[in-house]
C-alpha cells in the first residue's frame, strides 16, 4: 500500500508537465490582420487589401473579395498568397471612388481543411 501512496503523487506529476507542455491543436484559420483595417478611414484608395491569417491557409481554397456600397464587386478577382509563411493572401484593386468597402474572406486552413469566413468594411474619404 504505501508504494501505491508514492506512485499516485508521481503519476499526477508525469501527467500534468505532459498536459503543461502539449501544443494545443490548430483548428482553423482565423483573421489576424488586415490592410487597410478594419473600420479604416483611408485616405488614399488601396491598390489591395491584404489579411493574414492565424494559420496557414489553402491559397486554392481560400478567397478574398471586395463590394462597393451598391454591392458590385469591384476587386480584380484575383486572390493569391503573399510573402512566406502560407498565412498571407491578397487580391488587387483597380482605382477605387471614395466611399464605403465591405471585404468578405473565406479561408480554408491547410492543416486541417476547417472553414473560416467573416466581412468587415473600409472608407475611402480622400
Amino acid at each position: 500500500m504505501p508504494r501505491l501512496r508514492l506512485l499516485f503523487p508521481a503519476s499526477v506529476a508525469v501527467l500534468g508537465l505532459g498536459l503543461a507542455l502539449a501544443t494545443p491543436a490548430r483548428a482553423h484559420a482565423y483573421l489576424q490582420y488586415a490592410d487597410p483595417a478594419k473600420d479604416a478611414v483611408v485616405k488614399e484608395a488601396p491598390a489591395k487589401v491584404t489579411l493574414d491569417f492565424t494559420e496557414e491557409v489553402a491559397p486554392r481554397f481560400t478567397r478574398i473579395e471586395v463590394f462597393d456600397a451598391a454591392g458590385k464587386e469591384v476587386d480584380r478577382g484575383d486572390s493569391h498568397p503573399e510573402g512566406k509563411g502560407g498565412r498571407r493572401m491578397a487580391v488587387s484593386l483597380p482605382p477605387l471612388a471614395p466611399g464605403k468597402y465591405e471585404v468578405r474572406w473565406q479561408a480554408v486552413s491547410a492543416d486541417d481543411g476547417h472553414h473560416t469566413s467573416g466581412r468587415f468594411f473600409f472608407t475611402v474619404a480622400p
